[in-house]
């Protein structure tokens, strides 16, 4: 139970980009740096600020609000999941 609900609470902070939920920050990027790897994805740095890049399943503000919106009409049965509109703005 709590495996499903960690991978959840995964997959939904990375894709709504949620802070301090998703795996695509500042370390992240120093580690593909370091490894040589994925190099579209590295720091830029633009004068005095270093820019993290967009990933390509970032998403945009109209579709977070549409995700949000579509899990606020989910439909379970009781018991199966916690009251999800309650969670949802």
């Amino acid at each position: 139970m709590h495996v499903e609900k960690n991978v959840c609470e995964s997959l939904i902070g990375t894709f709504l980009n949620i802070k301090g939920k998703t795996k695509d920050g500042f370390n992240a990027c120093l580690d593909l740096i370091e490894m040589n790897t994925r190099e579209e994805l590295a720091l830029r740095e633009v004068g005095k600020r270093t820019y993290l890049p967009v990933v390509c399943y970032t998403s945009s503000k109209k579709e977070k609000i549409s995700f949000c919106e579509c899990l606020k009409g989910v439909k379970v049965p009781q018991g199966y999941s916690s009251n999800v509109k309650s969670l949802v703005c």
